[in-house]
């Protein structure tokens, strides 16, 4: 049956709050004694402005420390469990679908991955599934991941381990949530990790970070014959099932040579809704910083659309109550992808700040100085010039004058937002002045952005230690130098 796609029909919002890239900007939904939980409240109005900014799917990552036992009768799955529930019965009123997204197979706080191969894990893996479909039963989508954390290249597992394996978990899904969706993932190179995710001598599935960047690796032969088995086998799946699958088999989903995955988006819409789910045109996964990428993505999003196989996708974020501009903007570059991006945030900040408050986009790419997943911009300024400029901005944050408005519903409020962007503005004209203190500079940052890891042992992949270091470092190392 053709499934003519309807671009931009599905507009989800992505909100990740994995344990790590907890920050001050997104619930902590992991740890209710620490920092960055979030009331009931606080989530209504959140779905009440990503449902004002043209979203229709709330998306959520079912991180590997509550897809496991533990997770699921501890006190903290509990609170997790009874405020998503809450949560998804508000997104309903608002007519928002809400999409649970999970790794086949990676389980628990240390990302463990377990093998579908060994009759005992499967066992475990399909137990956790079908557990979490009962104890979650307003879902009306249910996402199937390869992995990043996870997948297995031991035992025998390739890529069409994923892909047979998923089928049967997709009609045990469909056995618990009868009217529920399945979105099968193809993310990666393609199918993340499956088949090639190396590991040391006497490896058993545990996350080593030294050997992550062996799941990104990419061979011709080894995507077609993956994805042909995934074309056998999508009338195995039940019905309805879509597809995520980005235009390249790489990082920035950019379809470029062997890695050109049009072809394949082409091919499954002929029977199935696809979607795109790319991480690097809003947010990356790395940098807490306000973002802006819009040419980028709204190129992309005329792409997609060019390609004649999506009917949607994802719009990423890490940092809601940062980045409400960025999520704004991505939901309209589905809904209208032949939009100039610059004329739509300076409508966007004329509403929530009033007049005149156009004046602030010009500054804002000023932000992107971190090289970074999905981040193309290029600042070529001298340390003065940009410290100039950075100063403008924040002084033109300081001369605000909010009109409270009632066209655009925001979280926090425009007051708030604003006072958020001054931070950040005045952080970076200080980190841009000719001798800064960078250690004090860094402490400031940290405590606003990540104190809560001041309450956590070290975790498996330490990103917002890293993603710090390297912001302080563009400041020290680059600007100017």
């Amino acid at each position: 049956m053709n499934k003519s796609p309807d671009f931009g029909s599905r507009r989800i919002y992505y909100n990740n709050f994995a344990s790590h890239l907890l920050n001050a900007y997104s619930p902590n939904m992991l740890y209710p004694d620490l920092p960055y939980t979030w009331s009931d409240e606080d989530w209504h109005k959140l779905i009440d402005m990503i449902a004002g900014f043209g979203f229709n799917v709330w998306e959520f990552w079912l991180v590997p420390r509550l897809f496991s036992h533990e997770g699921i009768t501890s006190d903290f799955g509990r609170t997790f469990i009874r405020q998503v529930n809450s949560v998804i019965d508000y997104a309903h009123a608002r007519a928002v679908q809400v999409e649970r997204l999970c790794g086949l197979a990676t389980t628990g706080s240390a990302w463990h991955t377990l093998c579908p191969n060994v009759p005992e894990e499967w066992s475990q893996i399909k137990d956790l599934w079908s557990a979490w479909t009962r104890v979650l039963p307003g879902l009306d989508i249910v996402g199937i991941f390869p992995g990043d954390p996870g997948a297995c290249s031991r035992n025998g597992c390739t890529a069409l381990t994923y892909i047979d394996k998923s089928v049967e978990i997709a009609h045990l899904i469909k056995g618990n949530l009868v009217g529920s969706e399945i979105e099968f993932h193809t993310w990666g190179p393609p199918f993340f990790g499956w088949g090639n995710l190396k590991g040391p001598t006497g490896w058993h599935g545990e996350f080593v970070q030294a050997y992550q960047d062996s799941a990104w690796v990419f061979e011709r032969q080894r995507a077609d014959t993956s994805m042909d088995h995934l074309l056998k086998r999508l009338p195995d799946f039940p019905d309805p099932t879509s597809i995520a699958i980005n235009m390249g088999f790489n990082p920035d989903g950019n379809p470029a040579g062997d890695q050109d995955a049009r072809h394949w988006c082409k091919a499954i819409a002929q029977t199935h809704r696809v979607y795109s789910w790319d991480f690097s045109l809003t947010e990356g996964e790395n940098n807490v910083i306000p973002h802006y990428r819009f040419d980028r993505l709204f190129k992309r999003r005329k792409e997609e659309k060019a390609c004649n196989a999506y009917s949607g996708g994802i719009c990423y974020t890490m940092t809601p109550l940062l980045n409400q501009l960025s999520l704004y903007t991505a939901a309209q570059s589905f809904l209208n992808p032949d939009a100039d991006p610059q004329i739509l945030a300076e409508n966007f900040y004329e509403a929530i700040f009033g007049r005149n408050a156009n004046e602030l986009v010009p500054y804002l790419h000023l932000f992107e100085v971190v090289k970074d997943w999905g981040n193309y911009h290029e600042i070529n300024l001298s340390r003065t010039a940009y410290h100039q400029l950075m100063t403008e901005l924040t002084m033109l944050l300081k001369d605000l004058h909010i009109q409270n408005s009632q066209s655009v519903t925001l979280t926090p409020d425009a007051q708030q937002y604003s006072e958020t962007l001054l931070f950040f503005a005045q952080l970076f004209t200080d980190l841009s002045a000719p001798h800064p203190d960078y250690d004090a500079l860094e402490k400031h940052y940290w405590h606003r952005v990540y104190r809560i890891y001041d309450f956590l042992g070290k975790h498996v992949d330490p990103r917002p230690h890293a993603a710090t270091r390297r912001l302080i470092n563009y400041f020290s190392l680059t600007l100017g130098n």
